[in-house]
């Protein structure tokens, strides 16, 4: 039995159904860009040795890392805080918080860019070692990361104000489709290290000045149609409250940017340049798979926020469990294939010598599985404002993660790294689940995440993994298989669209700007 969304009807900003379309273009986006980024990272690896590819891909991860951290928990703190503004309608102090945000940003990236530039050559011999043009790629990606910063909150702001395309064109798409044609234009040119980073680093400078432009845009019509609403809260009372909530989630970020990027540049240093190239592509399709995950929680962070300010606990929970479906539906089939097809999808984007990476893409595609079971814990204690709970988990898991690595890369290389990293990513999801649970009393687990990972076993898990025990197939009839196990997926999903709440999704076939209900829900499972 299904029942409506509670809560949600009429104008009410967190709307499922403004999710599932908010989500459906971040969905569109983020599909375009993981095409883009396996089209860059082909073009890398055919393009240029191994030595070369991994020296690039290690510095532009270090810049990443950098650049994240320089954001100051901008991200999360603006889904959090622009929101509530908007509903209490303090749109003054919605425009001084972003200033504020942007301000910093920018401020922490000068500082660290300062700090990176004066030491290149130290930095550029402890990534890359000997290799050409390390020094000045390291200056070129100085340079960079405060406009990245600042590009990044911008985003954040637009998607704040429950804004998705900014983050589609000019991130997802426009970045990435800039990022290949720089590529393409500085190897056919001869490029070396120094110039193919350049060519990767020079998108974000061009992004960072659409971002601001379109936020200014929005914000100005925001303040035509409403007003500046509620006068706004002293500059001091502001900074302090922005400050409170964001501090925390500093530290996070930082813990959470060394998680996702340090493997690549430990494993460089550890072992090899070459091994890194390697471990690279094999960890590519993990973030792809990912990216899924941040369409769909991009767009439900501001409007769990705006939930849980109108205080609708049962509302918020029904959304919480569905987004967990719904990221389920996307993910478990994805890395059920690469279970399948992990020797093929490396040979296909990097060449025979980086299949060696088989076993990462295993390690990591089954702690994506628990993962994405686990739902989006950390987004529901940071719209929460449990951001403490959150910064104790990201310090585990980095401490989880580093340790493994240290331990693990120098005696079995890649492997160990992936090992580390999907250690330090169960480890945090357990975590928030259980506190998420202790805390809300909430659980991601329901009938609807149920019928997606069975739906996705049956038809992706089952039929490759018993062809592979009672024969020797090729990847072209592995290929043939998965493709009709997606065909049946989805028309099960198709057939049971009521059930697992997938009717949403139509309202972005609708003309109409603010349907009064895009779609249903089932009713919250009982506890027994």
């Amino acid at each position: 039995m299904t029942a409506p969304l509670a809560g949600t009807a009429g104008s009410h900003p967190a709307s499922l159904g403004k999710i599932a379309r908010s989500g459906s273009a971040n969905l569109v986006g983020a599909a375009g860009g993981a095409i883009l980024t396996l089209l860059l990272t082909w073009v890398v690896t055919r393009s240029t040795e191994a030595d070369v590819a991994g020296s690039l891909f290690a510095l532009t991860s270090v810049f990443l890392i950098v650049a994240a951290i320089a954001e100051l928990g901008s991200d999360v703190s603006l889904s959090k805080f622009l929101p509530h503004f908007l509903v209490e309608d303090r749109l003054a102090d919605a425009r001084s918080t972003v200033r504020i945000a942007a301000g910093v940003s920018f401020c922490g990236g000068a500082l660290v860019s300062l700090v990176l530039i004066l030491l290149r050559g130290q930095v550029a011999d402890a990534i890359v070692g000997t290799n050409g043009g390390g020094s000045s790629a390291v200056v070129v990606l100085s340079i960079c990361i405060p406009l990245t910063a600042v590009m990044n909150t911008m985003l954040s702001a637009t998607r704040g104000l429950t804004t998705i395309r900014p983050t589609v064109l000019v991130d997802k798409i426009g970045r990435a489709a800039m990022q290949v044609g720089c590529i393409l234009v500085a190897v056919a040119a001869g490029a070396d290290l120094g110039g193919l980073t350049l060519a990767w680093a020079l998108p974000y400078a061009i992004g960072t000045v659409v971002a601001i432009c379109w936020y200014l845009a929005i914000e100005r019509r925001l303040v035509a149609q409403r007003g500046l609403g509620r006068p706004g809260s002293a500059k001091k009372a502001l900074w302090r409250e922005y400050a409170v909530y964001t501090w925390p989630r500093v530290i996070s970020r930082i813990s959470q940017s060394i998680l996702q990027r340090a493997d690549i540049v430990l494993v460089a240093a550890l072992r090899s340049p070459a091994e890194a190239a390697v471990y690279t592509v094999a960890t590519r399709l993990f973030v792809i798979g990912q990216l899924g995950t941040q369409a769909i929680q991009q767009v439900a962070a501001p409007h769990t926020s705006a939930l849980l300010a109108s205080g609708d606990q049962q509302a918020t929970k029904r959304v919480f469990q569905t987004v967990t479906a719904w990221t389920m539906s996307l993910t478990w089939p994805f890395f059920l294939v690469c279970l399948t097809l992990a020797p093929f999808l490396l040979h296909a984007f990097g060449g025979s010598a980086y299949r060696t990476g088989e076993d990462v893409v295993v390690v990591l595609a089954v702690a994506a599985l628990l993962a994405a079971a686990g739902g989006p814990v950390d987004l529901i204690l940071l719209m929460a404002g449990r951001s403490g709970l959150s910064l104790v988990n990201a310090l585990v898991a980095l401490g989880v993660n580093l340790s493994l690595n240290l331990l693990l890369i120098p005696r079995i290389g890649m492997v160990g790294a992936a090992i580390a990293w999907a250690a330090a990513v169960v480890v945090r999801n357990v975590l928030g689940m259980i506190q998420v649970s202790a805390n809300l009393h909430w659980l991601p687990f329901s009938r609807l995440s149920v019928y997606v990972g069975g739906l996705a076993l049956l038809f992706f898990g089952v039929p490759a993994q018993f062809l592979e025990l009672v024969a020797d197939p090729s990847d072209g009839l592995l290929v043939a298989v998965l493709a009709v196990g997606a065909a049946g997926y989805l028309a099960a999903l198709w057939k049971l669209r009521d059930q697992l709440a997938l009717t949403a999704f139509t309202a972005m076939l609708r003309r109409r700007r603010d349907p009064d209900l895009a779609g249903v829900l089932p009713a919250l499972e009982k506890k027994t």
